[in-house]
């Protein structure tokens, strides 16, 4: 299996959503891992869905939702990451969502996804989820 290289890209229309998905082989045996980019709104949603459920079907036992390159997630990337976690292509695999930023991290903490996905990478100090920025 070739390793490291991008296996697919998708890329909203520049009228819609501006985000980029690219899906690429992990550094665990069987993961997939999509590095999405961009703005995760509405207009973009049935797009988003279908190309983490390539993902899901491409990985092997983990898949790895990189969103540390978006830079607005409004209801339909929280709507996204339930619907691919739950699925039932999901069955026997790993969902792992990498959220570096509050722009991902808030909009889970307040649905309580935090505590429901295998959320890694959450900002510490001032800009962790929860924390006085006094």
């Amino acid at each position: 299996m070739h390793r490291g290289g991008p296996i697919n890209t998708v890329s909203s229309a520049a009228d819609e959503t501006p985000f980029e998905v690219e899906l690429t082989d992990g550094s665990e045996p069987g993961q997939v891992v999509a590095h999405v980019r961009g703005e995760l709104d509405a207009a973009g949603n049935p797009l988003l869905q279908q190309s983490l459920l390539r993902a899901l079907r491409r990985a092997e036992r983990l898949l790895t939702i990189d969103l540390s390159g978006v830079t607005f997630f409004g209801s339909a990337g929280v709507t996204a990451l339930v619907w691919v976690s739950q699925h039932r292509e999901a069955a026997g695999k790993r969902v792992c969502v990498v959220a570096t930023s509050r722009i991902v991290t808030g909009p889970l903490e307040l649905t309580g996804l935090l505590d429901r996905l295998d959320v890694q990478g959450m900002p510490t100090g001032s800009d962790a989820p929860g924390a006085d920025p006094h």
